[in-house]
């Protein structure tokens, strides 16, 4: 095996790793936010739309948060507040009934 063949590997196992925590942590969330750039879970959010001198953004301010992003070290965060001039999707996630 060559080292583009491992990095590969390498990889693909950090994307199921990352996928596996996802549904594991999904379980504990209230809310799923998606922006342009990557996917929160969060038990809170305020979506807050502000006429800027360019135009119409979103202040988006998470509470109890779990970031999609492979390349941190710790994806919990207490708070995370978001600024997007694109569409900013937010679900309420279907608790254990």
């Amino acid at each position: 095996m060559d080292s583009i063949d491992e990095l590969d590997m390498f990889e693909a196992d950090r994307r199921m790793a990352l996928y596996n925590e996802y549904r594991d942590a999904a379980r504990v969330f209230t809310y799923y936010i998606e922006t342009e750039l990557r996917a929160y879970l969060a038990n809170g959010v305020h979506v807050e739309p502000v006429n800027g001198p360019g135009g119409i953004y979103f202040k988006v301010t998470l509470t109890d948060v779990w970031i999609y992003e492979a390349e941190r070290m710790n994806r919990f965060v207490p708070e995370a507040v978001i600024y997007s001039v694109n569409d900013v999707h937010v679900q309420t996630l279907k608790g254990e009934e």
